[in-house]
Parts: C-alpha cells; sequence; structure tokens
C-alpha cells in the first residue's frame, strides 16, 4: 500500500513538472492567441489562465501525441465562446460581433497554417469598418450558423440577395485585410 502511494505520488509530481513545462512554453503564444480573439487586454490574461487550469484538470485526457498547444487553443476558443454568451453581463470582449467572427476564423484551418497575429488584427479592424447589417449578416452566417434561406427571413432579403451580400462582403473583407497587410 505503502509503494503504490508512493508510486501515485511521483506520478502526480511528474504531471505537475509536465504541465509547469508546457505553461512555460505556451503562456505566451496563448496569450497572444486569446487577444487576437477580441478578449478586452484586462481579461486576456484570466482567460488565459482559466484555460491553462481547464487543460491541467483535463489533461488525464490529452493525446500526448496531439499537439498541446493546438489543444490549449481549442480550450481558449471555447471559454471566448462562453464568454460571448456572458458578454453583457461582464463584458470581457471588446466587441461581440468581431470576436464572434475570429473564432469563425480561428475554428477554420487558419489556425493549422498559422494564421498570423497580424492577419487577426486586420480581420478584426476590417469587420469593425463593416456597415451594421454587413456585420449582422456575417453574424448571422458564421456564428450562429444560419443558412441563407433562414437569414433572408431574418433580414426580409431573398436568399439569393443573401448569398450575393455575403460573397460581396467576404470580398470586401479579403480586400481590406489584403489593404491592411499591405501598409503594414
Amino acid at each position: 500500500s505503502d509503494i503504490t502511494g508512493s508510486r501515485d505520488l511521483n506520478s502526480e509530481q511528474r504531471k505537475q513538472e509536465d504541465f509547469r513545462a508546457f505553461v512555460r512554453e505556451h503562456q505566451a503564444p496563448l496569450r497572444g492567441f486569446v487577444r487576437m480573439l477580441g478578449v478586452d487586454t484586462d481579461s486576456v490574461d484570466d482567460l488565459a489562465q482559466e484555460a491553462f487550469m481547464v487543460a491541467y484538470r483535463e489533461l488525464d485526457r490529452f493525446d500526448a501525441e496531439q499537439d498541446f498547444g493546438k489543444w490549449l487553443r481549442g480550450i481558449a476558443r471555447n471559454l471566448v465562446r462562453n464568454e460571448l454568451r456572458r458578454n453583457s453581463r461582464r463584458g470581457r470582449l471588446m466587441d461581440e460581433h468581431v470576436t464572434t467572427h475570429l473564432l469563425a476564423v480561428s475554428d477554420s484551418n487558419h489556425d493549422e497554417i498559422g494564421f498570423e497575429e497580424a492577419e487577426f488584427h486586420a480581420l478584426r479592424d476590417c469587420l469593425e469598418s463593416l456597415p451594421e447589417k454587413s456585420r449582422m449578416l456575417i453574424d448571422g452566417r458564421y456564428f450562429d450558423e444560419w443558412n441563407a434561406s433562414i437569414l433572408a427571413d431574418k433580414f426580409e432579403m431573398s436568399a439569393t440577395a443573401v448569398r450575393l451580400a455575403l460573397m460581396r462582403i467576404r470580398r470586401q473583407l479579403n480586400n481590406c485585410i489584403k489593404e491592411r497587410l499591405s501598409d503594414a
């Protein structure tokens, strides 16, 4: 019994040491990622710390063959989504619509290919510059995952008009991002 207890203690100590190494390696990139999702500067550390706490509690579920940073960013993404739901009460996010779109972008394969911080900032700025109706269409399509028919009903447009509007908005965002990145 004593030997088993000793083995468990060593296993727990090893887990803690491994986790401390993960924190040192991933703390700055995670904070940057959380900030790029539109979290208010004063709340970035809180959400990053919360992500590490969730990761520690769930560490036994982490597959060591996988990328820890990617797993951690997934946890952070979910925490920011939860913040969106509570945003009106706590106000940790800079702009709910921008954060919604940044989450949608981070969910895509851009995370896999190293979507750069400058691109996130450009996207955030470009989204903020859109007219309100355009932001609402993008929000409905990519956050609420409404199809063109649902959006058409909500915005009193035809489904074809919605698809064309979304195509124009995406083109406008793409051009805006390219322009902002070329100016940088």
